[in-house]
């Protein structure tokens, strides 16, 4: 009878120490899989893409694929991007003006000169080549009280890629009125902080519509990267209403 005890109490010995191998060797594959994930988003470009790396699980992970799978479906929905909004493309709705745009009455150019005209009125950008119009885009301006200024500048100072925040303003990026963008592209900056550039985080319906921006030009990515070629230092952009 006592030898029927100690063997089973050396039997639930054993069975414990494989329970607790068992729970040791859990954590440390969830431990690599969480250092794999992480090391994947340091080697990730910020902001407009993001890659996530895949650990395909061995043999003694078949008790973690439940997880496993858990974490594969909620990387795939987060690389999944929106889909694209029905109907035509920004680029598409500007081409389709491009016949009838024409230079603002006032403004003198010469016959082969690159210049830019803004319209806060109509939400429009034209790139021109003298007279010529050769491309029209939708933006989003200055909102009420971060009006965009009227008036005959040029391109001072261009940065393909920025990060742009309040605090150069003097507003804390964490309080209600402050902002911080990461991989703003094509910015080209034509009077003090405002410039023209690439504008993902404001929907397509405000484009042409609505005036949102504090004080820059909002470009969809097509026309943001059209108007970097377009333009160089010292091009002029004319903004009027």
């Amino acid at each position: 009878m006592t030898s029927f005890k100690l063997s089973r109490l050396f039997l639930l010995g054993l069975l414990t120490l494989e329970l607790l191998a068992l729970v040791s060797l859990g954590s440390l594959r969830l431990g690599r899989l969480l250092t794999a994930r992480d090391d994947a988003s340091a080697d990730s470009a910020p902001g407009i893409s993001v890659s996530q790396a895949v650990l395909k699980p061995d043999a003694s992970d078949l008790y973690l694929q439940p997880f496993l799978r858990a974490l594969a479906e909620k990387a795939a929905a987060e690389a999944t991007p929106e889909p694209e909004p029905p109907g035509p493309t920004l680029e598409e709705l500007g081409a389709l003006e491009l016949a009838t745009a024409t230079p603002p009455a006032g403004v003198a150019f010469a016959e082969d000169e690159r210049w830019i005209a803004v319209n806060l009125t109509t939400q429009r950008a034209m790139a021109f080549i003298g007279a010529q119009p050769v491309r029209v885009a939708l933006v989003t301006t200055g909102m009420p009280g971060w009006e965009t200024p009227t008036g005959d500048f040029r391109v001072y100072q261009r940065v393909e890629n920025e990060t742009m925040d309040s605090l150069g303003l003097g507003i804390p990026i964490d309080s209600p009125e402050g902002w911080y963008v990461d991989n703003v592209l094509y910015t080209q900056y034509i009077y003090g902080g405002i410039t023209l550039h690439y504008n993902y985080w404001r929907p397509q319906s405000y484009f042409g519509n609505v005036a949102s921006s504090h004080g820059c030009v909002g470009l969809g990515l097509s026309d943001a990267k059209f108007f970097w070629d377009f333009a160089d230092i010292g091009t002029r952009v004319v903004i009027y209403k």
